[in-house]
């Protein structure tokens, strides 16, 4: 007898979580909002990509370089080659690029980024067809007209009144940035070498002497296993992971508190309890909602590992990582969830719920004001210590064990874990009592006294 009753109360409770499911995830708007706006994003995203990486029409033309020693030219006709250029740019990618793992394929398309230069260059000694070359500038007869003050070709580059002695390029308005930033680079590198030859040094040997070598780091554990740097690991992952499980739990937290306020106000709850009982609803509208959660945190996880295995970086996720991701979310989904339709039960109207949410989402921002101390220091004093605050648990969590170079301690994992899923037993007692009895009161919207009062007379 009672396993017909567990079996009844069981089909009315996956009754409820279908309906939510299907009122929710069969809609226009959570069908645009939650499928095709990602879709749409990943493809601007990548319709971006390609159009950066796109060549450029080919610049050419003539630059005129007004310098009384007219060594600059000589110089700058080297560095204004195409190869030249296309080099300059792969270095530039290799050394500024944060990724190591993107850096073989940036400076495989640095010459696509750039368009293809045909440049000539002609000194010009007489200072006094400064006004002629900018005219012939504005005109685009020219491409560029660079002055050079003699100043800025002695041992010590500065004017009279000891400020730098600055070189001045004249571009036309067309002139595009990229193009316009491959040339100031290109002069930048002539006219030192031009003040290093007239100095009487060989420019080769010194520029030799002053490059930095690049630096490998390498993380080495406790038991003497070393790993690679990566600050990709360290700070955009992580933020990616937690994004992940809080958009898809907030999203469908808030169709639940949405749909549990308009239920109650117009009177469809009551008829909803004449089927089922308070426990009942509130069981399947959590379950229902957690299939839409499910939902999206498969596509949109399904978009980001499509992005991290297109750019080569699959191997930054690795098995245990998602795992814990879904622990977590099952975590955080319950929390969230639970506060919703508590206070969804307890109100009239949205507005009336912000001031009861509020309170709790102010700890759950936690994570997001913590997001680079954890992704820095993910085994320090303050990770550890936000591990352990409900309902912030899973969202730090997420941060410490996708943000370390090396493993989170297990027994912190394994005491986060039960500690979070002891207080969202105790997140879903409390929600319980409050939506049995706040699912059929009407009128004014209890303060949280009256709430705390609910949870102990229920």
């Amino acid at each position: 007898m009672a396993e017909r009753r567990d079996d009844g109360a069981m089909r009315k409770i996956w009754a409820v979580a279908f309906r939510e499911l299907r009122h929710t995830v069969l809609t226009k708007g959570f069908i645009f909002g939650a499928l095709v706006m990602p879709v749409i994003m990943f493809g601007a995203i990548a319709a971006i990509g390609m159009l950066v990486g796109m060549q450029m029409a080919p610049v050419s033309g003539k630059v005129a370089i007004v310098d009384q020693s007219g060594r600059v030219a000589e110089f700058a006709r080297a560095e204004l080659t195409p190869e030249q250029v296309a080099k300059d740019m792969e270095e530039r990618l290799s050394r500024n690029s944060e990724f190591k793992s993107l850096g073989t394929a940036s400076g495989a398309q640095a010459s696509t980024v750039l368009p293809a230069f045909d440049v000539a260059v002609d000194s010009v000694p007489d200072a006094s067809r400064i006004d002629e070359l900018r005219a012939k500038v504005q005109s685009e007869e020219l491409l560029a007209l660079v002055i050079v003050p003699p100043e800025a070709l002695k041992a010590d580059p500065s004017d009279a009144e000891g400020n730098p002695a600055a070189v001045t390029l004249i571009v036309p308005t067309k002139s595009a940035p990229r193009t316009t930033a491959a040339m100031e680079r290109a002069l930048a590198r002539a006219i030192v070498k031009a003040r290093v030859t007239i100095a009487g040094s060989d420019y080769r040997s010194i520029n030799s002497l002053m490059e930095t070598p690049p630096t490998n780091v390498r993380r080495i554990s406790a038991e003497g296993v070393e790993s690679d740097e990566s600050r990709i690991t360290k700070m955009l992952l992580p933020m990616g992971f937690m994004m992940l499980i809080w958009i898809t739990t907030f999203t469908s937290g808030q169709y639940l508190l949405t749909t549990t306020i308009e239920e109650k106000a117009s009177k469809v709850m009551e008829v909803l309890l004449s089927a089922v009982s308070p426990m009942q609803l509130l069981c399947g509208k959590i379950l229902g909602y957690a299939m839409v959660s499910m939902l999206m945190l498969g596509i949109y996880g399904a978009l980001g590992t499509t992005a991290l295995a297109a750019a080569a970086m699959g191997d930054l996720v690795s098995p245990g990582m998602v795992a814990l991701l879904v622990v977590y979310f099952v975590m955080s989904y319950a929390f969230v969830s639970t506060m919703m339709a508590s206070v969804g039960s307890a109100v009239n109207d949205l507005r009336e719920a912000q001031s009861l949410v509020t309170p709790v989402m102010l700890i759950l921002t936690i994570p997001l004001m913590l997001w680079l101390p954890i992704s820095e220091q993910p085994n320090g004093m303050l990770a550890t210590v936000a591990s352990f605050i409900p309902p912030a648990i899973p969202f730090v969590m997420v941060l410490r064990v996708t943000a370390s170079s090396e493993p989170i301690a297990a027994w912190q994992v394994a005491v986060s874990i039960v500690w979070g899923f002891a207080w969202v037993a105790i997140f879903l007692w409390a929600g319980a009592k409050i939506f049995r009895v706040g699912v059929l009161m009407q009128g004014k919207p209890p303060t949280p006294r009256e709430l705390l009062k609910w949870i102990r007379m229920a």
